[in-house]
């Protein structure tokens, strides 16, 4: 038997008592039918929710969809090089695909697990990373991607060999959403991303910068809304999901996010990260 929410299983068998003209049958439930205000208010939330589940359902589906399109890219870029005879490149291509295979299903599963706890701060798995090998390796990843839309991507090291204390999927995660972020909506030709030792000690930065169309100072205040209250916001044409899933992910580390923006000038996106003192496992 399905499970009701607290109050529908009594709405439901008041309404009926009421069309039926009479009581319930003898062996019928005797919950009292809720007040008329207290049941058009308990039916007004249940809508919502059921409307906000099928909002976020349908982010989730077009979020999912969009990386689908840098396998394809692979997978097609493979087959070319294999009709043409170039063996040794096909074999690169097929490694990418297989990466870009890797990195979607871990997109499905974070993004799955940030669905069904909504307020719930999401279960990292930190280790020692080197920060700036793990997204080389995406940025190098990316580059196919960036180049089908004419966007010459880059990555900016101001602290080499930084060893952090990081989740390597979540961080993955954080920057491949800011990158989709920037070669879909920003109307840019050149995308960044920077690593960095924070002025500020005790901080270290990732960054994701584009000179693309800027964004103007409204939508600057609604995305920024969105970093506080972790909440989906469009920019351009998009969901916005992919921002919601960088700020759940930094909110879990303690981070923040912060946007620097200009009609014309560009954006930059940095995401600033406390530096953990760093445990040898004990044996």
């Amino acid at each position: 038997m399905a499970r009701w929410r607290d109050g529908a299983a009594a709405l439901w068998r008041g309404a009926r008592a009421s069309v039926m003209g009479g009581p319930l049958p003898t062996g019928a439930s005797t919950v009292a039918p809720l007040p008329a205000e207290a049941a058009v208010v308990d039916l007004a939330r249940l809508q919502r929710e059921i409307a906000q589940r099928d909002g976020v359902l349908e982010l989730a589906a077009h979020e999912l969809r969009n990386p689908l399109h840098a396998l394809s890219l692979q997978l097609t870029l493979a087959r070319t090089a294999a009709q043409g005879g170039h063996a040794e490149d096909a074999v690169r291509r097929l490694a990418r695909a297989e990466l870009a295979l890797k990195r979607y299903s871990q997109r499905v599963t974070v993004l799955m697990e940030l669905l069904a706890r909504p307020g719930a701060r999401y279960p990292l798995a930190a280790r020692r990373v080197d920060v700036v090998a793990l997204l080389g390796s995406l940025v190098e990843s990316q580059h196919d991607e960036a180049r089908a839309r004419g966007i010459a991507l880059h990555l900016q090291v101001e602290a080499p060999g930084a060893l952090c204390d990081v989740d390597p999927v979540a961080l993955e995660q954080i920057v491949d959403n800011l990158l989709l972020n920037a070669f879909k909506h920003s109307g840019a030709t050149v995308v960044a991303v920077g690593v960095s030792l924070d002025a500020d000690p005790g901080f270290w930065s990732v960054s994701v910068s584009d000179n693309g169309n800027g964004i103007a100072s409204r939508e600057q205040c609604v995305i920024q809304h969105a970093f506080a209250a972790a909440a989906p916001a469009a920019r351009g044409s998009g969901t916005g999901l992919g921002l919601w899933i960088v700020t759940r992910l930094v909110q879990a580390m303690d981070g923040v996010v912060d946007l620097t923006s200009a009609p014309g000038a560009g954006s930059i996106f940095t995401v600033r990260i406390p530096l953990r003192e760093h445990r040898s496992p004990e044996p």
